[in-house]
């Protein structure tokens, strides 16, 4: 049931042919992880006859009525370092220099019988996967293996099924199973759900294999509870910059997109970024997070997960073919991210003291919570003036809030910035100072939303800052998951 495969390299993964039958086609699994994978996957542990709840959701619903008979059960790849050994007698998973397995696994592919398109629900380490971009939008998911329970941090993704699902189907499965894992407010979704949320009738097996439009794509996200908004781009624009602001904004805030190609008929999953290296990209003039970002982490059913896409030009395509998206919003955000970006350069217009040369800054927006803020600045604490932590500890805060960042190029660098503004992410669309908080390194201003005024002046309270602690802000990176490539 159990067969353990020690890799010198990665080509040793051809042994997969060997060991694992015709059906779940481990020729081209094979190749897949090959040209994936780095080197520090050094063995692979085969589990046979492994329950696939996803796959069993569609065996009863589609495979089992064929007139083609396909087995009930996958096979189950396992990643794991080269501490790791297996004894086949004893079916023992031991390691050499630390009794936490876990630290040492990388995660698990799902082989379902289909002879198509047969890679199902995997989970795999953005750390072995050759050219992942930087930051990666993650969550913990549990395995359990021969009585062992692993945890492996990473982003859910399968391969479209072709004759019962496509990819747009794989992409909202993707989106909705990292919800589940990640939030608790969340049911989990099987990949059966997906096709007959997508429709108002059941859908049976032609119907899903013929396409999945964006309109389906939305209703599916709505069916599961969350808030989806559909982003789109100008017309025959790759150059509508708003789009691509917005888009990373809502990625930093780790909120995976389902993202659209008209021009391919292909969907994707838009789930981390990397950015270029500080001074490559340095021009005069306001620039955006957007203008830093070099590449960006998609989930594409035709590759490993964490395809590293360039910002322009390049192969297999570019974020500039993406024409739409959709980001399935918690409940309780009822500010846009086109709003921000129409708000934040606007906040010059303010005289707000210690924000940097508008010609010399740039802007970065992303949603968190208020605890997480508050976590943040409690854990970077020297950094502010006491009377600065006690209002941020202090302010009623939403749930959620618009963090947005201002930095010169050399703090960019550093991971540094010049000052912060909080706003509140349940502000109305008409609200002209939807503030929760601004504050530089001089002075802060702090916003009262206990009441609705039409006085826009009213209840701004100034905090002069005289005791900070460093020369500069750190940079508020916690939404994603930094990859370690080894």
């Amino acid at each position: 049931m159990y067969t353990w495969i020690p890799l010198s390299s990665i080509t040793d993964l051809d042994q997969l042919k060997t060991h694992i039958s015709s059906e779940y086609r481990p020729d081209v699994v094979a190749k897949r992880l090959a040209d994936g994978l780095s080197n520090a996957v050094k063995a692979v542990l085969i589990e046979r006859n492994y329950i696939d709840k996803d796959y069993r959701s569609t065996y009863y619903n589609f495979y089992a009525k064929k007139g083609q008979h396909y087995l009930a059960d996958c096979v189950r790849l396992h990643f794991f370092d080269e501490t790791v050994t297996f004894n086949e007698k004893t079916l023992r998973l031991t390691s050499a220099n630390d009794p936490s397995l876990t630290d040492h696994y990388y995660g698990y592919m799902v082989l379902r019988p289909t002879g198509i398109a047969t890679i199902g629900r995997s989970v795999v380490s953005p750390d072995v996967r050759r050219g992942a971009p930087r930051f990666i939008i993650a969550a913990d998911h549990k395995v359990h293996l021969l009585g062992y329970k692993f945890m492996i941090r990473g982003f859910p993704s399968m391969d479209q099924h072709v004759d019962i699902s496509v990819c747009a189907h794989a992409t909202c499965w993707s989106v909705l199973r990292h919800y589940s894992e990640r939030y608790t407010v969340y049911r989990e979704f099987l990949t059966h759900d997906i096709t007959m949320m997508a429709q108002q009738f059941d859908p049976g097996g032609l119907i899903p294999a013929r396409g999945l439009e964006v309109s389906h794509a939305e209703r599916v996200f709505q069916e599961a509870g969350t808030f989806p908004v559909i982003v789109a781009r100008k017309l025959n624009d790759p150059g509508d910059l708003p789009f691509y602001r917005q888009l990373t904004a809502y990625v930093d805030s780790g909120l995976p997109l389902f993202a659209a190609m008209h021009n391919r008929g292909h969907a994707i999953t838009v789930v981390g970024y990397g950015w270029h290296p500080s001074g490559s990209t340095s021009t005069p003039g306001l620039q955006y997070s957007w203008d830093k970002v070099k590449s960006l982490a998609v989930v594409d059913d035709n590759y490993l997960p964490y395809l590293s896409i360039p910002a322009t030009g390049g192969s297999p395509y570019s974020a500039k073919d993406i024409d739409t998206f959709i980001v399935a919003l918690p409940e309780k955000i009822f500010y846009p991210a086109d709003a921000v970006d129409r708000l934040a350069p606007t906040m010059y217009k303010l005289g707000l003291v210690g924000l940097p040369p508008k010609d010399e800054t740039i802007i970065r927006y992303f949603i968190t919570t208020g605890s997480g803020l508050r976590r943040f600045v409690r854990e970077h604490e020297s950094e502010f003036d006491p009377r600065l932590l006690e209002t941020i500890m202090s302010l009623p805060f939403a749930q959620f809030v618009w963090v947005v960042e201002f930095a010169t190029e050399a703090q960019w660098a550093l991971n540094q910035i010049s000052a912060r503004a909080v706003i509140d992410a349940t502000a109305s669309l008409r609200e002209i100072m939807p503030f929760w908080l601004f504050h530089s390194r001089d002075t802060a201003l702090v916003f009262n939303r206990k009441t609705v005024s039409v006085d826009l002046t009213s209840g701004v309270r100034a905090l002069p800052l005289s005791n900070m602690g460093q020369t500069a802000f750190t940079r508020m990176d916690q939404n994603l998951r930094p990859t370690k490539t080894k």
